[in-house]
């Protein structure tokens, strides 16, 4: 215990040192002679230097799945306090054209008595790093970087990166976000055309914000997945003055997903052929005055391994604003051609790159057994000095049954889930923007005879201090 608190005392000291530093200007008197202090001092005009500090206390149980115990049985598969203190550096640019940006974080868990496996390592809670995908919650490297990348722009009109980076969401290539985001090796193309902006995004590497590298995804032996090459043409822009507009398509090259597991014996048995993934996206958003718009949503997937053909998931959004209150109904359906449940993302597999789908209620179910059709309604209050409030309700049926051929995680006939957020945010001072959130959900599912029980429930409670430099 000593020890580790000594190595994050170590590091803080570090990031405390490298901070105090960061802002200064290079002076005249540099070994490295004039030159290199106006090209010092150029590059540094302009830039940011952000910090957030995070703490998420958790507590989600399930109703299926108890070591030792019985279905239906509530347990806590995560039950944990963890951190994260994130560094996030922008620079400007060098002769009005290249520059480069740096962000990293460091992890732990403060207290853990979630799920362990059977070498006693914690299940993943996608805050602290982790051996891998799944197991070793604080286990892994204390820092991550997730962006190192040289950045340049021609003009006002193009600009892209190169490096460790995030995809913009222009396209068909989003990112896997805890409190940081996921990081690709790759590079981006933006080009303003007219009111419309286009984005080409390439890469050959991704790590979900909890893991190190792509073993982590092989380590968790379910989730052993291979890929070449993804990338993604996006176009984005106002096609008049209330009508917003996106289209992408992308690919990923050489999927190979694994095709067995002998758990016993701790190794993947098998593989499918290697497949490559085709992507869509289509997105509009209408305002129909100042405080009330509606949207339309779609992103499928061609995956001739998981949905042998096109997995897809759609939908509507209606916001309203009415003074303090607003109001969101959202109405979305998931359908795919072998009634497998459905992943808005071009790679199957969870934490292994993500898709740019909008619709997301953040209560525990993801919607999208094939066939089914999900509401979600919303209430918000903005009290106006920092408090805010929302209560939510969703419901979802029409997926079918394992019996009937339907591939999932669980197999139920219907679902809902109530959920409700409290936040209070600083208004001023120096802890202005800093966030108390508190958010709760009860999620109940109707099983089919015979299936496992497959409720849940999750408390959370966040806070979250924001600091530029």
């Amino acid at each position: 215990m000593e020890s580790k608190f000594f190595k994050v005392s170590a590091l803080t000291a570090a990031m405390v040192g490298a901070l105090s530093a960061a802002p200064v200007m290079a002076t005249e008197d540099s070994a490295a002679g004039p030159e290199y202090v106006v090209a010092v001092n150029e590059f540094l005009d302009d830039s940011t230097l952000a910090g957030v500090a995070v703490v998420d206390t958790r507590s989600r149980t399930r109703t299926s799945g108890k070591p030792g115990g019985e279905d239906g049985d509530t347990w806590s598969r995560l039950n944990y306090s963890a951190y994260n203190l994130i560094l996030d550096f922008t620079s400007g640019y060098h002769n009005g054209w290249l520059g480069a940006d740096v962000a990293g974080y460091v992890s732990g868990d403060l207290y853990n008595d979630s799920a362990q496996n059977g070498d006693g390592e914690y299940l993943a809670n996608e805050i602290s790093t982790a051996k891998n995908l799944d197991w070793g919650s604080g286990e892994g490297k204390t820092v991550k970087i997730t962006k190192a990348a040289l950045k340049f722009k021609a003009g006002e009109n193009v600009d892209g990166r190169l490096g460790f980076t995030q995809a913009n969401g222009n396209g068909v290539l989003g990112n896997v976000w805890s409190f940081v985001p996921g990081t690709y090796r790759g590079a981006e193309l933006n080009a303003n055309i007219g009111n419309f902006k286009a984005t080409y995004f390439i890469a050959d590497n991704y790590t979900a914000p909890w893991i190190l590298t792509e073993q982590g995804y092989a380590d968790a032996l379910w989730a052993d997945t291979s890929w070449g090459m993804a990338h993604s043409l996006g176009l984005q822009g106002n096609a008049t003055e209330d009508l917003y507009l996106q289209f992408g398509i992308g690919q990923v090259t050489d999927v190979k997903y694994q095709n067995g597991v002998d758990w016993g014996q701790g190794v993947v048995t098998g593989y499918h052929d290697e497949v490559d993934t085709t992507g869509y996206k289509v997105y509009a958003k209408y305002n129909i005055n100042d405080n009330m718009s509606i949207a339309y949503d779609f992103y499928g997937a061609n995956d001739d391994v998981q949905y042998e053909g096109l997995g897809y998931t759609t939908g509507l959004s209606f916001n309203a604003k009415f003074g303090q209150f607003s109001w969101m109904t959202d109405l979305n359906y998931a359908k795919s051609d072998n009634d497998r449940d459905v992943n808005p993302r071009m790679i199957y597999t969870y934490g292994m790159t993500n898709g740019t789908y909008s619709l997301w209620w953040d209560a525990l179910s993801d919607w999208n057994k094939s066939g089914e059709v999900s509401i979600y309604n919303r209430l918000s209050y903005d009290q106006g000095d920092g408090w805010n409030y929302y209560l939510g309700f969703g419901y979802g049926s029409g997926g079918k049954s394992a019996a009937e051929g339907a591939k999932g995680d669980w197999d139920y006939e219907s679902e809902y889930a109530v959920n409700g957020t409290v936040s209070y945010s600083v208004q001023n001072g120096a802890l202005k923007g800093s966030t108390l959130r508190l958010h709760a959900t009860m999620l109940e599912r109707d099983e089919f005879a015979g299936a496992a029980s497959a409720d849940e429930t999750d408390v959370r409670f966040q806070v979250i201090i924001p600091y530029t430099f």
